[in-house]
C-alpha cells in the first residue's frame, strides 16, 4: 500500500516563503492619505501592499457605503480610524485599489474612502513581500 508521504515530493516542505516585511508610513497634519501610500511605495520600491493597520485619526475624509439598496457618500471630520483593510499595487505609475475603514463615535461608519486628509500623528502600516 502507497503512504501519503510517497506520493508529496521532499521539495513541497522544504520551500521556504519569503517573510513579509512592514513598511510604516507617518503622516503629517494635512498630508493625503492615497497620495501618501503611492509616494511611500513607490520611494520603497513596493510593487503591492496589503493594508495592515493604521491609528490615529483623519482631519477630513469622505467614505462610499451602502445605504438602503443604494450608495451613499459621507462626509466626516476630525474622526478616530478604529481599524483598516485594504490592497494597492502600482502599476504603469498609477496606484490602484482601495482602502476600507471603519471609524470610531457615536454612529461608527464603515466603507471605501474616496478622499482623506490626516491629522498629525496619522500612522499607516504595510506589508508586503520584496
Amino acid at each position: 500500500m502507497t503512504r501519503f508521504d510517497d506520493i508529496l515530493e521532499k521539495d513541497t516542505y522544504s520551500k521556504v516563503k519569503p517573510k513579509k516585511q512592514v513598511l510604516t508610513l507617518a503622516l503629517e497634519e494635512g498630508d493625503d492619505v492615497i497620495n501618501s501610500i503611492k509616494q511611500g511605495m513607490e520611494d520603497n520600491g513596493v510593487k503591492s501592499a496589503t493594508v495592515e493597520d493604521v491609528s490615529g485619526k483623519l482631519k477630513e475624509a469622505s467614505i462610499s457605503c451602502m445605504d438602503s439598496n443604494k450608495f451613499k457618500r459621507i462626509d466626516f471630520v476630525d474622526t478616530e480610524i478604529l481599524r483598516a483593510s485594504g490592497l494597492f499595487k502600482i502599476s504603469a505609475g498609477d496606484l490602484w485599489g482601495s482602502l476600507n475603514i471603519f471609524t470610531a463615535g457615536r454612529k461608527p461608519m464603515s466603507g471605501k474612502m474616496i478622499r482623506g486628509k490626516a491629522s498629525d500623528g496619522f500612522t499607516i502600516k504595510l506589508s508586503f513581500t520584496p
